[in-house]
């Protein structure tokens, strides 16, 4: 099986919730982090880039592939809102981590709990 450079190209990623963070891991062997494009704002991810492919001295004809040449794209809607000027990207042993820290919100419980304390250290 040939794959066409011009196919675009779907990474396998995982979303990770924790109390104080989101943490995406997507498998992108064999490209550089100059070739990838991480965007955040509060509610999305998009990740954009190519992997390009690898010719050696040597090589006479390509028989069979299955590695993924090509444009890279990957958009997800996020579960919850997050801090976009505070996320964080690495690139190590083919594997992208992306955390990205939760926005506050007053709507969550635990908040809900940390405003009513406060406001009990003020007597009406």
């Amino acid at each position: 099986m040939l794959l066409n450079e011009n196919q675009v190209w779907y990474p396998p990623i995982e979303l990770i919730e924790t109390d104080t963070a989101l943490i995406l891991r997507a498998e992108i062997p064999g490209v550089k982090i100059r070739d990838l494009d991480v965007r955040t704002t509060k509610s999305l991810i998009s990740i954009t880039g190519k992997r390009h492919e690898q010719h050696f001295a040597n090589e006479k004809e390509l028989i069979c592939s299955q590695l993924h040449y090509g444009q890279i794209e990957c958009l997800i809607e996020l579960p919850v809102p997050i801090q976009n000027h505070r996320v964080e990207a690495e690139l190590v042993d083919g594997v992208l981590t992306v955390i990205m820290p939760k926005a506050q919100t007053w709507d969550n419980p635990k908040n809900q709990e940390n405003i009513q304390e406060i406001l009990a250290l003020f007597p009406a």
